[in-house]
């Protein structure tokens, strides 16, 4: 990498070569070192504020391969191209699955360039990154450049090396960034420590190093470790690029988000509130709700004169951890979304006295309130509704969370007929699970509107939201459920899907078209394999006919229900024979 091009990776990274924050502090170099072109890419970004808390500091190392005629420009694409890239996926996304997205379309877009022909012709770069966030550093790797880690005076390779010797001096490649269409990256999570030494170097040092001059050059170089390593490998006759990234762990703090998460852990839970009662700032005027897991408080913010809802938990449930873990996702989880289908979470007051949620107030009823006063509404009205409950999970989708609980109860109409999805206590997602807030074991939502997977035990997914909002939608239409209702304790079981049939809902009302019924079967299907995959398809089939649903209504009865046709051949061999001994 020229100089020049390496100051631009710098100043894509955010941070100058040598950097210096409170828990970390980097060094880098890069040099064509005995070469004419410097084929490597090196850069390091220790962001602050909001982006360290939410994606962490990075250190990075791309070696373009020599063979391939544009490794050098592959490897400067994968370091831009990451950096810029990595920074800007969602927040819920964990550091692993967000770096696995990144590098598969990099990966894509390498191999495209090169035409997917011979090597000589591609674009082909190895590709090694330690991203610190919290307490953690997680390890990305492809290549034979190499990730190293020195503590308490022993310096271990946390990577291996993606290549095969073929003889004496001679080696390949087996991985590479744009070397195939689908790429395996090799993913690791280590726990930091205070004193620890991250190196990052590409095999133009590596090579030419052994481990105790690199030992040695990381514990006594300081910030010029870097550069010293660079110089030590040229010294040795290194004939290759030379790159290396060097990350010192000062103290290991999580970020502020996270100590505020830390902090809320510990928060005792509010006493029963009555109103004219003051807690915090906000003076509560009635309760609006409660039951055996929370209660919801009406209340005005003092200060800004706001009508506000709080949300406490019960006590009933002070000494459960996985409780407290759930109801603290849900305000870490509303806090990153934005859209008028959600309900807007507040952030709370950092020196707030006591665990709770802080609300925006809607003036409206839930649904189920709202379906209560309108038993029969049209079919338009229900296609206007489900619109407006798909923009909202297709929030959620984007941000990769499951919404968990969609029912009733958990949707509020305005005044002004905006509908808003709530509670979001029932959410999952993979940034809640890499915070630890929540366990791997998810909890079904109501009986009636949960997905059948989950009392399998298997993991949420988008389409247990579709499968409840089918319900919904067949509700709205009928004042029925799709299925036989579940009743019984939480623990419900189901010993297959089989074990769920479908009730048309032409049954309830003779003005349901056919070909609704029919996409609604399909939102709600038992087996998530046959529901739709994407939320797009069921609004597109409320509002015109799919034409497989057209053709299944002029099919004869025996293919579109054999059950009912063999039912009812029954029913009729058994009036014949009465009407015979008659």
């Amino acid at each position: 990498m020229s100089p020049e091009s390496e100051t631009v990776a710098r100043r894509l990274a955010g941070e100058p070569a040598a950097g210096r924050g409170d828990a970390l502090a980097f060094c880098s170099a890069s040099t064509a070192g005995r070469r004419r072109h410097n084929d490597d890419a090196c850069a390091i970004c220790n962001p602050h504020d909001t982006e360290l808390y939410r994606r962490g500091a990075l250190a990075a190392v791309a070696d373009g391969v020599a063979s391939a005629e544009a490794g050098g420009e592959a490897a400067r694409a994968a370091i831009s191209g990451f950096l810029s890239d990595y920074y800007s996926t969602p927040e819920t996304w964990s550091v692993k699955q967000a770096a696995a997205r990144v590098l598969h379309s990099l990966n894509s877009w390498l191999y495209r360039q090169g035409g997917g022909g011979e090597i000589r012709q591609s674009w082909l770069t190895t590709f090694s990154a330690a991203i610190f966030k919290g307490s953690s550093a997680h390890l990305i790797h492809i290549g034979d450049s190499r990730i190293y880690r020195w503590r308490d005076g022993r310096l271990e390779c946390l990577t291996r090396d993606h290549s095969r010797t073929l003889g004496p001096g001679r080696t390949f490649l087996s991985r590479a960034l744009g070397m195939d269409a689908h790429v395996e990256v090799d993913y690791r999570c280590e726990a930091l420590r205070p004193g620890d030494i991250y190196l990052i170097c590409s095999d133009g040092v590596h090579d030419y190093l052994p481990p105790e001059m690199i030992t040695d050059i990381l514990t006594d170089s300081g910030d010029a470790a870097a550069q010293a390593l660079v110089d030590a490998a040229m010294s040795c006759a290194s004939t290759d690029n030379l790159s290396a990234a060097v990350c010192r762990v000062q103290s290991v703090a999580m970020p502020s988000d996270d100590d505020l998460l830390n902090h809320n852990r510990h928060l005792p839970f509010p006493p029963d509130l009555s109103p004219g009662n003051r807690m915090d700032g906000y003076l509560i005027l009635q309760e609006l709700h409660a039951s055996s897991r929370s209660q919801l408080y009406l209340a005005r913010d003092m200060e800004t004169d706001e009508l506000r809802v709080l949300k406490t938990p019960s006590i009933n449930f002070c000494d459960d951890p996985a409780y407290i873990e759930r109801f603290i996702a849900e305000e870490w989880t509303g806090r990153r979304l934005d859209h008028p289908g959600i309900i807007k979470i507040f952030p709370p007051d950092p020196k707030r006295q006591f665990l709770y949620h802080v609300f925006e107030y809607v003036d409206g009823q839930n649904l189920r309130q709202w379906m209560q006063l309108h038993p029969a509404p049209s079919v338009q009205q229900v296609r206007e509704m489900i619109g407006q409950l798909v923009s909202g999970l297709r929030r959620l989708q984007r941000m990769e969370i499951v919404h968990g609980d969609l029912k009733p109860e958990n949707i509020m109409v305005g005044a002004d007929g905006r509908l808003k999805l709530i509670d979001l206590g029932g959410a999952d997602g993979p940034g809640l699970r890499e915070r630890q807030l929540l366990s791997h074991d998810a909890p079904p939502g109501s009986k009636n509107y949960a997905a059948p997977e989950y009392f399998f035990g298997d993991s949420p997914s988008h389409r247990a939201d579709i499968f409840s909002l089918g319900v919904i939608a067949y509700e709205l239409l009928t004042g029925h459920y799709p299925y036989r209702e579940r009743f019984g304790s939480r623990h419900y079981q189901l010993k297959s899907y089989a074990g769920l049939r479908y009730v048309s809902a032409c049954q309830y009302r003779d003005d349901i078209p056919d070909w609704i019924d029919a996409a609604l079967q399909k939102a709600c299907a038992p087996d998530p394999r046959n529901r739709y995959p994407a939320l797009s398809e069921f609004v597109r089939d409320l509002q015109t006919p799919r034409p497989e649903f057209l053709r299944r209504h002029q099919q004869p009865m025996m293919e579109r229900n054999p059950l009912l046709f063999w039912q009812l051949v029954a029913l009729l061999l058994l009036l014949s024979h009465l009407l015979h001994f008659l």
